[in-house]
């Protein structure tokens, strides 16, 4: 089999425009088909930066209506902060976020009737009259905004629609559902924040086997045989050799890494990291770079030094030392 000619930098490891189903994924995907089974109304997921939520989220969402049998619509809205604070361009911002054309002149009212109206017509499509709408970096939104949100699940659930929210976030959307738990603020709490998931990053060899492995087993183009470990070292690959049998020797290369920094507390890596140093080992060392045979640990810790992983740990525990 004659290996693919690609046009270069269109391949996902060059792109980096790819989702890998992981452990973690597996567990959130369960959450959220959970609290859609039950008929919750929110859930916020969160975990420190760079853990890949946002895109394990979308890839667990996508893949509801086949786990539930029926077509889930969903929509993605980015959290942002305002200097001068309104409804009007919440929901602007919002309806540019669900690629929905507007005038910018309509008020408040109109357009969030148009939210309104837009999931109405979604949620048409669902045997279960349900759409999820994902918040993201939902850590920013304050009391005013939920109550937006407040307003327009008020309206789907008069026309016999229900919506489930998922808020995604860092770690302060936790201390967020704790001040409004402090200052009365339940109703917010109990439509938005009464489940929760902490997103986590690879915690253990076993789970760093699973991420290789997805490596290993992911195609492309789609349908060729040509996996993505073996686009790069086509000759190992069909020898047998896998990007899996690294588990160990690269889970234990993270963690000599921090400590040669002195680099302590919990260690999880970030999905986005790994991600990045499986890339930089791929695209450097491969066939289409420095046409090595195989991977050696020397490396591979190239590959995590160029992955801004260890800049990060760092970074995070400057701030940790700070806040406390």
């Amino acid at each position: 089999m004659n290996r693919p000619n690609i046009i270069p930098g269109t391949h996902p490891i060059e792109q980096g425009q790819y989702v890998l189903p992981t452990i973690e994924i597996t567990r959130l995907m369960d959450k959220i088909i959970q609290i859609i089974k039950d008929g919750g109304p929110g859930m916020i997921v969160y975990g420190r930066p760079r853990l890949g939520k946002t895109r394990a989220t979308m890839f667990a969402v996508n893949y509801l209506p086949s786990e539930l049998e029926t077509p889930i619509p969903v929509l993605v809205a980015d959290c942002k902060s305002y200097r001068v604070p309104s409804p009007e361009k919440f929901f602007r911002d919002m309806l540019s976020d669900f690629s929905f054309g507007f005038n910018s002149k309509k008020d408040e009212i109109v357009l969030r009737n148009q939210i309104v109206n837009l999931m109405h017509e979604k949620a048409e499509h669902s045997n279960l009259r349900r759409i999820v709408l994902i918040m993201d970096e939902a850590q920013k939104m304050t009391e005013w905004q939920y109550d937006c949100l407040i307003d327009i699940s008020n309206q789907l659930v008069r026309r016999n629609i229900r919506m489930t929210t998922i808020s995604i976030g860092q770690e302060q959307l936790v201390n967020r559902r704790s001040f409004f738990l402090a200052n009365e603020k339940a109703h917010i709490v109990g439509r938005f924040m009464a489940s929760e998931y902490r997103f986590k990053g690879v915690q253990a060899p076993t789970e760093m086997e699973f991420v290789l492995q997805s490596y290993d087993e992911s195609e492309f183009p789609e349908n060729s045989g040509w996996y993505y470990t073996k686009y790069y070292f086509p000759q190992v690959f069909d020898s047998g050799r896998r990007l899996s049998e690294f588990s160990s020797s690269l889970f234990n290369l993270f963690l000599e890494i921090r400590q040669e920094f002195g680099l302590s507390g919990k260690f999880e890596i970030p999905m986005e990291y790994i991600a990045f140093t499986v890339e930089n080992a791929l695209k450097i060392n491969g066939s289409n770079g420095k046409g090595s045979e195989w991977l050696s640990m020397h490396q591979w810790r190239e590959a995590i030094n160029r992955s801004g992983y260890i800049e990060s740990e760092i970074y995070m525990a400057l701030a940790r030392k700070k806040a406390n």
